[in-house]
């Protein structure tokens, strides 16, 4: 599974969770829910379009340093 698909599931899971359907997901985000529905088919979809559904339920997409050390730094697992 790809990045955008990851993306699009976790934001789909907590609309779900908040008591949205995904066509409101989408609408909310100024999308039809066919082009929702064919990002989840494709696995792609738009940096732009995935922001806004992202904001429809209070997340933000951002990027993270992928660095094992710094992972154990920030959660305090250095030494354990």
């Amino acid at each position: 599974m790809n990045v955008t698909s990851q993306l699009l599931l976790q934001i789909i899971e907590l609309a779900k969770r908040k008591g949205l359907k995904q066509k409101d997901l989408a609408e909310r985000a100024g999308l039809s829910a066919e082009s929702l529905s064919r990002a989840k088919k494709s696995g792609d979809m738009n940096l732009s379009s995935l922001q806004r559904l992202a904001r429809v339920v209070g997340l933000k997409l951002c990027l993270s340093p992928d660095l094992p050390l710094m992972d154990k730094i920030n959660t305090g697992s250095m030494f354990s």
